[in-house]
């Protein structure tokens, strides 16, 4: 395995590059009858590359936050059970999908807490690979997050997701190789038998609060998200070389130099051309008018999480902050939300007993 020991005079926030994933096998008891998994959510930036010129495409980079999150419970049982609010369809499907492969008597599954469906948090992955793991520990299947991955069908567009339950942090991942091993421009949710991408960076993220603004508009996602893949991509390759530029020249090193103004002045930038362009304008008039005022509060900056609603908003007095954009949601047509998180830079949480 390469891993890089990356150092700086910087705040103790950037401490390594991995070149490829380092899996820590969680310690498995015999007895063992009971596991609480509680999953991060994931914010994706951006897409790097929907090009291909260059023989590979998709690529990006996210951060891994500690809410929403899913907080799963689950013991052995000689069926599948599954209580949940809103995903008990969801859990069963890789439920199924697993026991396909890996045969196991049963499983009783409660989902405690959920997180919001199609709002920009990587909800699909998280739950799929909470509900995974779980099976994996109690049934001792001694299989890494990257094989779970590719079992229950995630990864084909992004490795956002599943490098943020697997390590947390600020992640970067290599795209896919184009046309060989993905030969068309689609979500994850639509390609679910091409393996995840390889992860190229991982840093430690600051842990100070951070405002997640979700304005309620349209969602964008099933055959709308594939039909907008489809009909505009390829994207131009200019987008792809000024998004490269962007992140190796201005994100990673505003992240090491613990410059989170820079940082956020390069997520602003973001939001006004290429893929990310489309996501926004793709949501209605309400993401935009939100950004506009988000603007105007003097935060760092703020950055839409893949189709959105939801907004990652980076600044200084967060608290004062969400006041304000409470009071700004109000004069939307339909309102909004928002709540104040911190980044997760350990992956998914797992209890046992």
């Amino acid at each position: 395995m390469g891993v890089l020991a990356c150092f700086s005079s910087a705040p103790n926030f950037v401490k390594i590059i991995l070149t490829r994933r380092a899996y820590k096998p969680i310690k498995l008891d015999s007895t063992m009858h009971h596991v609480r998994i509680t999953t991060p959510s994931r914010l994706h930036f951006s897409l790097l590359d929907l090009n291909g010129a260059l023989g590979r495409i998709d690529g990006g980079f996210g951060l891994a936050i500690t809410d929403p999150n899913f907080q799963i419970v689950a013991e052995r049982a000689n069926t599948l059970d599954v209580a949940a609010s809103v995903y008990r369809d969801r859990a069963y499907s890789v439920l199924e999908r697993l026991q396909k492969i890996h045969p196991f008597p049963g499983i009783k599954l409660t989902l405690e807490t959920e997180i919001p469906m199609h709002c920009g948090f990587g909800s699909g992955t998280q739950l799929a690979l909470g509900v995974a793991q779980a099976v994996n520990i109690l049934y001792e299947l001694s299989l890494d997050v990257q094989e779970l991955a590719k079992i229950v069908g995630r990864g084909g567009t992004s490795g956002i997701g599943i490098a943020a339950f697997d390590t947390g942090g600020f992640i970067v991942d290599g795209g896919h190789r184009f046309p060989d091993q993905k030969a068309s421009f689609l979500p994850s949710s639509a390609v679910g038998d091409i393996p995840p991408p390889p992860i190229l960076l991982r840093y430690a993220f600051p842990e100070s609060p951070m405002l997640i603004v979700m304005p309620n508009c349209s969602r964008i996602y099933g055959e709308a998200e594939i039909e907008l893949f489809q009909t505009l991509c390829p994207q131009p390759e200019w987008i792809a070389q000024k998004l490269s530029h962007i992140l190796l020249l201005q994100i990673l090193p505003a992240l090491i130099e613990g410059d989170m103004s820079n940082f956020g002045n390069a997520l602003n930038r973001i939001q006004k051309f290429g893929w990310k362009r489309v996501e926004i304008d793709a949501q209605g008039n309400e993401l935009q008018l939100t950004l506009d005022f988000l603007s105007t509060t003097g935060a760092f900056g703020a950055g839409v999480s893949s189709w959105g609603p939801a907004i990652c908003v980076l600044g200084e007095e967060i608290g004062e902050l969400k006041r304000e954009t409470e009071a700004f949601l109000k004069t939307l047509p339909n309102g909004g939300s928002c709540f104040i998180t911190r980044a997760n830079n350990s992956g998914a949480h797992v209890i046992t007993d």
